[in-house]
């Protein structure tokens, strides 16, 4: 683990003191208290983002150039995140990403629930491995919030940006109302929650140059996944969530360290002397997005 890099992508979370450690993370504490603090401004990304953003390429690109179905016709690529929701009284609440099953067979699933819809919208759904893309014949004018900004919170009551802003929030109401009469019974049968609806995020116009070399990652994600080779990877990229899957309670963890979420993200740097002060989760003289990025880059 100590050779490894390790970014938790949901590491930091608000409080009414400021930043703290995911509860999930927390039984690590002691040894993450014990590194240098190296803070940044960052924009809030789920696993699949981050590592697109250390490709410097879009995510939804970065599916499409996976995808060998996509029609020539293709002007417009988004990612398709399923979710289940938690309705409360006043507001719908998302399951965290990193609580979320999924797989092929759910991938396939969902494709063959919607595409009826979705073809007399000239959309289509694509399943790569198990992640989604959503393919359109016409590009959609949205600037719907990154799926990062809706997992484990609230959906936006409010339209996104652009003028088409009033067909995303209806196409996304349909399916919705799709899946509701559609359940799947096969989560059903396997204890699972079901799947609600999709967010659609991180448009990308279609076609356009992808780099063929990519990061090795090992990473849990059933959508990062279906797209990284895990040998041989020098980065781990993790939700909190799902960390104990990766990396063992009482190993010692990688001598570099990033987390991320809620506009912030830290560099943790083990030292050759262990801190002995309390560690505070407050950012301090935060530099930029991009020197993080090129940071990580050179870590790996």
């Amino acid at each position: 683990m100590n050779d490894l890099r390790l970014l938790v992508v949901n590491g930091l979370i608000e409080t009414q003191h400021g930043a703290a450690i995911h509860p999930d993370i927390s039984c690590w504490d002691k040894q993450l208290s014990s590194y240098r603090q190296q803070w940044f401004q960052c924009v809030d990304n789920n696993s699949l983002g981050w590592h697109a953003a250390l490709q410097s390429e879009s995510a939804a690109a970065l599916l499409a150039a996976r995808c060998p179905d996509l029609a020539d016709e293709t002007m417009q690529c988004w990612v398709a995140s399923p979710f289940h929701a938690q309705l409360g009284r006043d507001s719908v609440r998302l399951l965290p990403e990193g609580l979320f099953p999924w797989t092929i067979q759910d991938a396939n699933w969902l494709c063959s629930i919607l595409n009826p819809l979705l073809r007399m919208e000239g959309m289509t759904l694509h399943a790569v491995g198990c992640a989604l893309i959503l393919a359109c014949r016409e590009s959609m004018d949205a600037e719907p919030v990154r799926f990062a900004e809706v997992s484990g919170k609230k959906l936006p009551n409010r339209h996104p940006k652009g003028s088409d802003a009033g067909r995303f929030t209806r196409l996304l109401a349909e399916i919705q109302m799709l899946l509701h009469q559609h359940p799947a019974e096969h989560r059903q049968h396997s204890g699972d929650v079901d799947v609600n609806g999709i967010w659609l995020w991180g448009g990308s116009q279609w076609s356009q140059p992808v780099s063929e070399k990519q990061i090795a990652v090992a990473t849990r994600n059933p959508f990062l996944q279906s797209i990284v080779d895990g040998r041989d990877a020098k980065l781990i990229i993790t939700e909190a969530e799902r960390m104990n899957e990766l990396v063992k309670q009482q190993a010692p963890l990688a001598k570099k360290i990033v987390l991320a979420g809620e506009g912030y993200a830290v560099l943790l740097t083990k030292p050759l002397i262990p801190r002995l002060r309390k560690t505070r989760w407050v950012p301090r003289s935060p530099g930029t997005e991009f020197e993080l990025l090129d940071s990580m880059r050179e870590l790996i």
